[in-house]
């Protein structure tokens, strides 16, 4: 595994694409973890400087364990596109420029191959998740009235959610992106799926189908971690991962996966 995340280690060093979007990401991540609460004081500002009365916005608890880790993966998981984006250059660089020919001819199994990348897939997902905790730790230190460990750690397990969530999607736009070898094309189907996906979900929210999101990958994807914020205005909120979605996500990640495996090993390099 070390010997394949070395060698993609060592394509992507050079691409700068790569790296423009990935350090996006990153930074998108660390102002999500710092950034809500400098904003939450300029609206309580603008609030009293408009006379629309004493309304202290910092008092939400958005960076508060326990609710900090459910509140930082919703969020986050929604900027997964830049992520996204990078590894889809990455996967159609190899047909661009026929580096995954040179590969196979140099000894490099096509199986080989499509687990290099996912072996990347894991280690973006891995560091993405890694920094989300960093952050969130510090930030919820920060601003936390409790900080005994029994509450730091309650719902951290979101963090693991968090992963799944963004290893999973990039699981299909790696098979995407191994279909259509074109990164704008590539772009552009994965625009035109999640479109058709947001007019069918809302079909189905109006018409009362909700068995109809089970077979809509990227919906099912981001369900496996619910809105959190309607409990702050006294609203229920499902605060917890159910099992069938659990069980949903896991089945099109194995989808997404054989679908790799089935167009990289069928198809003339």
């Amino acid at each position: 595994m070390m010997r394949l995340l070395r060698i993609e280690w060592h394509k992507i060093g050079a691409n700068r694409t790569f790296k423009v979007l990935s350090i996006i990401y990153l930074i998108v991540i660390m102002v999500i973890s710092m950034g809500v609460m400098p904003f939450l004081r300029y609206v309580t500002r603008k609030f009293a400087d408009n006379d629309f009365g004493e309304v202290d916005f910092t008092m939400l608890p958005f960076y508060e364990f326990p609710d900090i880790w459910q509140n930082l993966t919703y969020v986050a998981i929604y900027f997964k596109i830049f992520l996204a984006l990078s590894l889809v250059y990455a996967i159609t660089n190899e047909y661009t420029y026929r580096t995954i020919r040179q590969n196979v001819i140099d000894g490099l199994s096509k199986h080989e191959f499509i687990w290099s990348k996912i072996v990347m897939a894991g280690f973006l997902s891995l560091i993405s998740t890694l920094t989300l905790f960093v952050f969130g730790m510090f930030t919820g230190l920060l601003y936390s009235y409790d900080t005994s460990l029994s509450v730091i750690f309650e719902d951290i397990y979101f963090l693991g959610v968090f992963f799944l969530q963004l290893f999973t999607y990039l699981l299909f736009v790696m098979m995407l992106a191994t279909l259509v070898k074109k990164p704008l094309l590539t772009m552009a189907l994965m625009f035109f799926i999640a479109v058709v996906e947001g007019i069918i979900f809302g079909r189905s929210m109006a018409f009362d189908f909700p068995w109809v999101q089970d077979f809509l990958p990227l919906t099912t994807i981001n369900k496996l971690n619910s809105v959190p914020f309607p409990k702050y205005v006294f609203q229920e909120i499902q605060d917890y991962v159910k099992l069938k979605e659990l069980i949903l996500v896991l089945v099109y990640g194995g989808l997404f996966y054989l679908g790799t495996v089935r167009l990289t090993v069928r198809r003339d390099l």
